[in-house]
């Protein structure tokens, strides 16, 4: 069962990788423009995801710490707002 899992995390993460270069091959594609804020926004729910990977299942704190991962999940999230927000604010021309 333990090896079931472990090629089902690996699949996980190479689908991920995949999304991940397709996702920045996208981004690349603007050298001079501004990034689009759905490619920005695609990019840091990428982050957010493979950081809930990395914390639930690879550091294993899926039962034994849950209020860890949750503060370990906080950070990784507030600052994909926070850009999120930057960026959004700088399309609209408030923030320079």
């Amino acid at each position: 069962m333990r090896q079931q899992k472990t090629i089902w995390l690996m699949g996980r993460a190479a689908v991920l990788m995949i999304v991940a270069m397709i996702a920045g091959l996208a981004a690349a594609q603007w050298k001079h423009e501004a990034v689009p804020f759905a490619i920005l926004v695609l990019i840091l729910v990428l982050t957010v995801v493979k950081s809930r990977w990395v914390i639930l299942d690879f550091m294993g704190f899926r039962t034994l710490h849950p209020r860890l991962a949750v503060a370990l999940l906080a950070w990784p999230t507030f600052f994909a707002v926070a850009a999120a927000a930057r960026a959004a604010l700088a399309a609209l021309g408030l923030v320079g």
